[in-house]
Parts: structure tokens; C-alpha cells; sequence
């Protein structure tokens, strides 16, 4: 179990990344292999998966039929045609807690980091779960110290570990679907803005401020139906949410955001971006349009996470 545990701790840790990686989320699986010279997208897959396949969460079981899932990813594995086991692993965002924290100091010793650190994460989660481990990093920060910590469960981490084990594959990191989204943006030009990450059953936004991360937050978004009044009720919850981080960026920063970020990564996107700068004092921007990869606009959308993360 200690190696083990090891093992989990160095998924997060910063290493050379794979040529591959691989998404998951409640309603759809994609993969992609990149080229190792250039990191320009050979092969990819999206792979529709019935709801309740995975239901995503921090305290439960993620993987509801195994097998069935393990033969849906193998189909389509041979279009990646992959020439390494090792990958990298996008979970789904409620599968994960993620923070950031801020410091006026800390000290020098890993130890004494990490027992600040774990204080910091119990008060966001007081009855934290015995085999939860976390990982953080150093944000680039002007006025004071920045940490972004991401914390995940063994039980959780072995589930999709043995998952792409049986499919002979070995996950050597693990990311979170925003970050990777967040590495496509031109920080030194958007200075003050809003990253905003839609899936069917979350919302994931990330304030950029002064070209780094200063705040992301996570919700469940509980499903509803697909006729017109239920898509206007997702826009607006979307927005208020939108909006309340953006006052609690400025109350909290004293920097006002500039524009919004947006990725939609649901089946159907027709309409969502257009709503939103309806409803938004500020430009919309959909994140595929940072990509110059040839692939079409819903490949972008959904493979736009993957992209980020191992280019």
C-alpha cells in the first residue's frame, strides 16, 4: 500500500508527458496522440458513452460496469495507434477537489509545507477521507505565494488505474480538465479573465489575474431536460455563477475581469455561446478559437482539454 500511495503522489507531479491522453467525463470518452516533435494531433477518438457509465464523484465509486467500459474504449484505441502503454489521464473535474491558496510565506521544508497545506484543505473539507492524497504546485504570483492543490482519493485513482491497466496501458499523470484549458490562453495578453468549463454535469471556472491562476471553483450541475426552457435555465444558472466570481474576484483581487473564457464540452452546443454574450456584460469567447489544429469545431470543443494538457 506505501508504494502505492507513492505512486498516486507522483501522478501530479510535473515529468515528461505522454503522447497520449485521455478524457473522461459522464457522457463521452476522448483520447488523442500527439506528434513528439511538434505536438500537432495525429489520431483521435470521441466516444459517446451511455449516462450512469460513470458517475463521477469524490466519495463513490466512478466506474459502474467496468467491462463494458473497458470494451468501449478498446474499439477505439486502434485509431490512436499508440506505440507506448504509458498515457496521461483527464478525470472528471467531480472526481476531484481542487483549491487554490494563497500565503504571505511558507517555509522551505516539504514537511512543514505539506502539514500547512493538509490544515488549509480540512477546513475546505473537514471530514476529509482517510486514503485522500494531494498534490500541489507553485503559481507564478507577484504579491504573495500561490498554491494550487488538487486532491484525489486512492479509491477513485485505482478504479481508472486498473481500468487502462486491463486495456494495457499505464497512467503516468494525471490533470485536471481546466488546467489543460487553461494552458491553450495567451496569459500575457489575457490578463483578467474568466475560463469557463461546461460539461453535462459540472461547471469549472478559473479566474485568470495577472496572467495567473488567483481563483477556481467547481460545481455540480444537477441534470434537466433538453427543451428550450430547461437550456435557458442551464444558461442563466451558468451566468449567475459566472458572475458571482467575477464580484468575488474583484472584491477579493480588486481587479476587475476583462472577458470570458468558454468551452462547451456537451454533446450539442448549438446556442450556448450565443446565449451567454446575450446574457453577459462581457465578450464571449469560445476556447476552440485558440486552436490552430485541423480538426473540425466539435472535435476542437471536446478535445480542446487534451490538447492543452500534453502540448
Amino acid at each position: 500500500m506505501a508504494l502505492f500511495v507513492e505512486k498516486i503522489k507522483n501522478y501530479f507531479v510535473k515529468q515528461p508527458l505522454p503522447h497520449a491522453a485521455f478524457h473522461l467525463t459522464s457522457r463521452y470518452i476522448s483520447g488523442i496522440r500527439v506528434s513528439p516533435k511538434d505536438k500537432r494531433v495525429t489520431n483521435h477518438f470521441i466516444l459517446p458513452i451511455e449516462k450512469g457509465l460513470i458517475r463521477p464523484s469524490f466519495e463513490k465509486k466512478n466506474i459502474q460496469n467496468p467491462p463494458l467500459l473497458e470494451k468501449k474504449i478498446k474499439k477505439e484505441l486502434g485509431k490512436l495507434h499508440l506505440h507506448d502503454h504509458k498515457v496521461a489521464c483527464l478525470l472528471p473535474e467531480l472526481s476531484l477537489r481542487a483549491f487554490v491558496f494563497s500565503f504571505d510565506s511558507l517555509p522551505s521544508s516539504r514537511p512543514e509545507r505539506e502539514q500547512i497545506i493538509r490544515f488549509r484543505i480540512k477546513k475546505q473539507i473537514p471530514l476529509l477521507p482517510e486514503d485522500a492524497r494531494f498534490s500541489f504546485d507553485v503559481i507564478k504570483s507577484n504579491d504573495s505565494i500561490k498554491i494550487f492543490v488538487t486532491v484525489a482519493r486512492v479509491l477513485v485513482i485505482r478504479e481508472y488505474e486498473k481500468l487502462f491497466s486491463k486495456l494495457n496501458l499505464k497512467i503516468r499523470t494525471v490533470g485536471v480538465p481546466t488546467l489543460g484549458l487553461h494552458s491553450l490562453l495567451n496569459t500575457e495578453k489575457e490578463k483578467a479573465s474568466l475560463l469557463i468549463n461546461i460539461e453535462e454535469d459540472s461547471i469549472s471556472l478559473a479566474a485568470i489575474v495577472d496572467s495567473e491562476i488567483a481563483l477556481y471553483r467547481m460545481k455540480a450541475i444537477l441534470s434537466i431536460g433538453q427543451d428550450e426552457t430547461s437550456e435557458v435555465r442551464r444558461i442563466e444558472s451558468i451566468v449567475k455563477e459566472a458572475e458571482n466570481t467575477v464580484n468575488f474576484v474583484e472584491d477579493r483581487e480588486k481587479r476587475k475581469i476583462q472577458s470570458f473564457w468558454v468551452r462547451v464540452g456537451l454533446s450539442k452546443e448549438e446556442g450556448i455561446l450565443s446565449h451567454l454574450r446575450e446574457r453577459s456584460s462581457l465578450p464571449v469567447a469560445g476556447i476552440e478559437s485558440c486552436l490552430t489544429a485541423k480538426l473540425g469545431s466539435r472535435e476542437k470543443r471536446i478535445l480542446s482539454p487534451l490538447i492543452g494538457q500534453i502540448r
